[in-house]
């Protein structure tokens, strides 16, 4: 049986999660065509030095093959990113941002992530650290069984 201090802590956190990626959504309202896939995918090519796999890409950001394929061939249509076969292995594709990809990421996305992320500001710093501590406490819990999150070490 569930410790039930353990219970609501782990009910806490969906509730958290699940509120959280809805405060994201609200904050690229003005992009209505961004569904969160596509923002992860845009943000994460903005992240990246040069092109990279759209296997890499997709597991960074835990969207299934399937999904990525998807996501990929619509902003693919609209010019925001584009797709090449690795030289080394043609069957991995190569995944960069055009510049039409690039504008609306570093015009309109960025600024939303960074409108999110307020959220936080009314928080005291103590209790920030204190949470983000948590946080990576909790992240490294999960490390024994497998679960590791994308950028974890870099917290």
């Amino acid at each position: 049986m569930v410790d039930d201090l353990n219970g609501r802590l782990f009910s806490q956190f969906a509730m958290v999660g699940k509120s959280l990626r809805a405060w994201a959504r609200s904050q690229t309202a003005n992009q209505p065509s961004m569904t969160p896939g596509r923002v992860a995918v845009l943000l994460g090519l903005l992240g990246e030095d040069g092109p990279v796999s759209m296997a890499t890409l997709g597991a960074a950001h835990d969207l299934s093959p399937r999904t990525m394929t998807v996501l990929i061939a619509g902003l693919e249509r609209e010019g925001l990113v584009r797709r090449a076969a690795d030289p080394g292995d043609r069957r991995v594709s190569l995944l960069s941002l055009t510049p039409a990809g690039r504008s609306l990421s570093t015009r309109h996305l960025v600024p939303a992530q960074k409108r999110a992320a307020v959220l936080f500001d009314d928080m005291p710093e103590e209790d920030r650290r204190e949470l983000l501590r948590l946080l990576t406490a909790t992240l490294t819990l999960l490390e024994p069984y497998g679960i590791t999150a994308p950028g974890h070490n870099a917290i």
